[in-house]
């Protein structure tokens, strides 16, 4: 019998977290809804300022599977399932219907926790909801800020790049996300790419469930960038499909000259934050580092 979309992504969801190490999953309620988390804490040694993840649309937090055990070996790591995407986070009627709601959401989670300082990362359109929370009213609780080829923070889309996901867009089913996911890694075997396999049905299966409406924070203008008080860093794809690399780090050093940098050896726009797992953990860990250094509490 042919599992359903639902039980695919349950049981690749479960799979996936596994391999989380010392990990304690709650449900955050708040008045926007119940917020899944996954915290993973190491046995000693651990900055007083954690780690929180957010993940790409329609990836869920179970996409930084790969390289969360290499934070988590002396950082205390929060992953988060968007209140308004893919995941086991549940919205209520109060649920976020813009960015300034989405954002308190964030703020209101970290609450629940007793967490004030962070050091907040986020891929693509996490990435976006980050730089939002660090740019808004909010931005006090941000210590080190790190963007994994961030999208529509800096420029938009490439053209080609939402011509291709616009099936996924319209009609949304688990062979147009595989078909989307295949053309932007430029591999039709999704794990020859270096993507997980249960992740790969976590992605496919979760898209033909059904989500909220995605609340897309606005692209910052150049004024708003320089207001910035994080530490910066920007981790981008060599081959990333979503934008030009190149175009994307130049306008981050023109925006926000203290920034750092890093452009990978290899992976794109939709193989991140799973692959490649050694090098963007290392290039993760090394920017915290630097940020801390940069950035002391205060």
């Amino acid at each position: 019998m042919t599992l359903s979309d639902q039980a695919q992504f349950d049981q690749a969801y479960d799979a996936l977290l596994q391999q989380w190490p010392n990990r304690q999953s709650l449900d955050v309620t708040t008045a926007h809804g119940t917020t899944c988390v996954h915290i993973c804490t190491p046995a000693s040694g651990a900055d007083e300022v954690p780690v929180v993840l957010l993940s790409g649309g329609g990836a869920t937090s179970t996409a930084y599977t790969p390289i969360v055990g290499a934070l988590a070996a002396h950082r205390r790591v929060i992953g988060v399932d968007l209140i308004c995407d893919l995941g086991r986070s549940r919205p209520v009627a109060g649920r976020p219907h813009d960015t300034a709601d989405l954002l308190n959401w964030l703020a209101a989670v970290l609450d629940e926790l007793g967490v004030e300082r962070i050091d907040l990362v986020g891929h693509s359109y996490g990435a976006m909801i980050a730089l939002a929370f660090a740019l808004g009213n909010h931005r006090d609780r941000v210590r080190n800020l790190v963007l994994l080829d961030p999208s529509s923070c800096f420029a938009g889309m490439r053209a080609g790049y939402l011509w291709h996901a616009l099936p996924t867009l319209l009609r949304p089913s688990s062979a147009r996300q595989r078909r989307f996911l295949a053309w932007e890694t430029q591999h039709a075997d999704l794990t020859a790419a270096g993507l997980d396999a249960d992740w790969v049905t976590v992605a496919c299966a979760g898209a033909a469930l059904p989500t909220p409406k995605l609340i897309v924070p606005k692209r910052p203008k150049a004024a708003q960038l320089g207001g910035l008080t994080a530490a910066l860093t920007v981790i981008l794809a060599p081959r990333s499909r979503i934008h030009n690399p190149a175009t994307i780090a130049d306008r981050v050093r023109a925006s926000i000259p203290a920034a750092r940098v890093i452009t990978l050896t290899a992976g794109s726009h939709h193989t991140l934050p799973l692959a490649p797992a050694d090098e963007l953990a290392d290039a993760l860990s090394a920017a915290l580092t630097a940020g801390m250094q940069q950035q002391p509490d205060q």
